[in-house]
């Protein structure tokens, strides 16, 4: 049997849930971010480590028992694409969570959460943002532990100009007007917690998108989304969906 090269993170720390909350920028072509995973400790340890490709992390602060603990020190391996808190004093057993503060780039490589150009029907050059995770990239996108079999549920928030769409795989349950940037309208949108899935199974897109929809014979409603302008061009993916 071959060997396998597979670079795999400690098993002492078992992901539960994801409170991920995303805020692109489509102008500079970054992203803010914060998540609060839900977690189990399996065995002692005074590390945590995760999966993380050309993310910044800017804090990180674990809650176990009422008390919040501060990553004393935060080390990366470029190598085997992981991020390491080392907390500096024992972690027991248990339930706990994790808070982490972090930023990146929308990249141009088609991997985690990337940026693409596209011309409007007004011949104006647009960006929009979107996801490909699988098989193991969702770690460019946010910290987590990025293997198939370390499934937890995800529940994704998206803070974006109010003029743009967001589609994940989860139906939204709030959209909200939470202020201006630049001078610009900004909405918050609340995604519905999905079922325990691998990383490589959340998916989403920022855009100027539009759709065209039809409900089936069974009563299941089906949408096609194109950028805005260009609907009917997803008329034969809606016919041959339903």
């Amino acid at each position: 049997m071959a060997k396998s090269n597979a670079i795999l993170v400690p098993t002492n720390v078992k992901p539960l849930r994801y409170q991920l909350e995303l805020e692109p920028d489509l102008q500079q072509l970054s992203f803010k971010g914060r998540e609060s995973v839900s977690i189990e400790i399996l065995e002692p340890t005074t590390t945590v480590t995760m999966n993380s490709v050309e993310i910044d992390v800017q804090s990180c602060a674990l809650t176990a028992n009422g008390r919040s603990i501060p990553a004393q020190k935060i080390s990366y391996d470029e190598e085997q694409e992981t991020v390491t808190f080392d907390f500096g004093v024992s972690l027991a057993e248990g339930a706990a969570s994790l808070e982490i503060v972090f930023t990146g780039e929308l990249n141009d490589k088609l991997r985690g959460f990337y940026r693409s150009q596209y011309e409007d029907v007004d011949g104006n050059d647009q960006w929009m943002a979107s996801t490909q995770f699988e098989s193991t990239d969702a770690r460019r996108a946010f910290p987590c532990w990025d293997e198939p079999a370390l499934k937890a549920a995800f529940e994704l928030t998206l803070v974006i100009p109010s003029e743009l769409t967001a589609v994940s795989n989860m139906p939204i349950i709030s959209e909200t007007n939470t202020g201006e940037s630049e001078g610009n309208g900004i909405k918050t949108i609340v995604f519905a917690e999905s079922p325990v899935m691998s990383t490589y199974l959340l998916a989403f897109i920022i855009g100027d998108l539009s759709y065209i929809e039809q409900t089936g014979d069974n009563g299941t409603l089906m949408r096609v989304f194109t950028t805005r302008g260009r609907e009917e061009q997803g008329r034969f993916a809606l016919d041959v969906s339903l």
